[in-house]
């Protein structure tokens, strides 16, 4: 895309379009396959299936995601795309050996780092190996700080729910992703490296022509339900960037915008638009005098990038005294944001060639010193297996502190998951009943669908879409902006 040298042509609304590109549905890769190729992976799935009990449908309705159920996207993923990432994360360590002996390890250590090194790839390879043959989940025995929450949950599992695919794919997901940290974590040399460092740098870095549109775009904007609107579409399309996270492993551009003449264009894609009631709860005058939105944030890259942005408007306008961001204790389903990411990116900004960025890095800078914008604690229970739900027995400090807040922007697939148990709802059925009590205030839900679990469509709406394309809750390419009204509880 080439940059414009004025933005007078280019509208806010021009922005949010550009954030709606097209991606790959899952399995598309496989078309150049040759039939015997397709043909010998057929009867070794059918093995598989076979040893490991596979059953050959959809997940049942009111049933937990799981990779027991063949025709799921849970499947798909514990055998096609976790074991990538693992394997990506082993040929880092291995590429990247001497760069990593040289940052962390002391001149007589070396040889000691490198024999290190082949101990870590190799516990990767076994948990690799333990994901592809449904070995049941591990103890952790290390230093890890939240080592007895994992523990206590894995032993209360039921133990024919205690392996990748017997558990609920929730629970295997975060599970391996938890399990991978602890390798380094554990470690004597490599205990700070962030082996997915690289590919979330490659996010931001590789979009910077779209930041740089977006920053010219929203200088000078008005307080207006409709500005504030077009800013919550950019947030939500750009929560499109981890569909194509496996990218950036070969070194392309995960963000590729296409400007589109009109937002209008792309708002049949957005399934559920409840702007106009976040709108309303933020610009009206609440009992306290402090007005804290709090964002949990998903990908690092253009969608922290955007979150800034929205940020910044909802300070600048008067619709929130604080924003407060909580970010992943440490690596997290490839490109969820850390502290360590936060601090780099708003580094990376204020540093810029670019005179508007290096101003805006510098800014957000600026408004974390004026306790505009706040970094939270990082708590271990973003990154534990549990659903939202559980957060109140779990984590009943952050639940409290949640409860201080007028609105909570949850970002991401895997938050709207969590949020939801993992469960497969009737797309039909009504939040509140899926949230099993969770409802610390306000709060609303951004997100892209990248998986079958859904609530709060109108009826008809996924059957409709579903003969269309069978898998559209797996594309990305259909969003949600969902707000459930914590007011009445919380006497607003």
């Amino acid at each position: 895309m080439e940059l414009e040298s004025t933005t007078s042509e280019r509208t806010v609304g021009n922005v949010a379009a550009a954030s709606a590109a097209a991606v790959s549905a899952p399995g598309a890769a496989s078309k150049g396959e040759s039939a015997g190729t397709q043909k010998l992976n057929k009867v070794f799935k059918s093995d598989f299936d076979a040893k490991y009990n596979i059953v050959d449908i959809n997940t049942p309705l009111n049933a937990y995601m799981s990779g027991q159920y063949k025709r799921s996207y849970a499947y798909y993923n514990l055998r096609n795309v976790l074991p990538v990432v693992l394997t990506n994360v082993i040929d880092t360590l291995t590429k990247d050996k001497n760069e990593l002996v040289a940052r962390y390890a002391p001149s007589n250590f070396e040889q000691s780092a490198r024999e290190e090194l082949k101990i870590i790839i190799g516990l990767i390879s076994r948990l690799k190996y333990e994901l592809q043959t449904d070995k049941p989940f591990q103890q952790y025995n290390g230093e890890e700080a939240d080592r007895e929450i994992w523990n206590h949950f894995i032993t209360h599992l039921p133990d024919d729910e205690r392996s990748f695919y017997r558990a609920c794919w929730l629970y295997s997901e975060c599970y391996t992703y938890r399990k991978l940290y602890s390798f380094v974590e554990n470690s004597i040399f490599i205990k700070e490296f962030d082996y997915f460092a690289k590919v979330k740098e490659h996010a931001l870095t590789s979009c910077i022509e779209d930041i740089l549109s977006l920053s010219n775009t929203t200088r000078r904007t008005e307080k207006s339900k409709e500005v504030f609107e077009e800013l919550m579409k950019i947030n939500l399309w750009s929560n499109r960037c981890d569909v194509l996270a496996s990218a950036a492993y070969q070194n392309e551009r995960i963000f590729n915008s296409t400007v589109l003449d009109d937002v209008s264009a792309i708002d049949s894609f957005i399934l559920i638009n409840n702007v106009s009631e976040i709108w309303k709860l933020l610009d009206s005058k609440p009992h306290k005098k402090q007005q804290v939105v709090d964002i949990v944030l998903d990908n690092a890259g253009y969608e922290l990038f955007t979150d800034f942005i929205l940020a910044e408007y909802m300070i600048e306008k008067g619709l929130a005294t604080k924003v407060r961001f909580h970010v992943k204790a440490h690596p997290w389903f490839v490109l969820d944001t850390t502290e360590a990411d936060f601090k780099w990116t708003l580094q990376y900004l204020s540093e810029h060639s670019d005179y508007i960025i290096s101003l805006i890095g510098k800014k957000y800078l600026q408004f974390l010193d004026e306790g505009k914008f706040e970094l939270a604690p990082v708590s271990c229970f973003w990154t534990s297996p549990h659903p939202f739900f559980a957060m109140r027995d779990i984590a009943p400090e952050l639940y409290q502190k949640l409860q201080e807040s007028r609105l909570i922007i949850f970002k991401g697939d895997l938050n709207g998951r969590k949020i939801l148990s993992d469960v497969c709802w009737d797309t039909t059925q009504d939040i509140k009943t899926c949230l099993r009590g969770f409802l610390p205030t306000n709060f609303c839900l951004i997100r892209t669908i990248k998986a079958e679990v859904l609530c709060g469509l109108p009826k008809g709406l996924n059957e409709s879409l579903t003969q269309r394309d069978p898998q559209w809750m797996l594309t990305g390419n259909y969003g949600i902006i969902h707000f459930v009204d914590g007011t009445r509880e919380f006497g607003y």
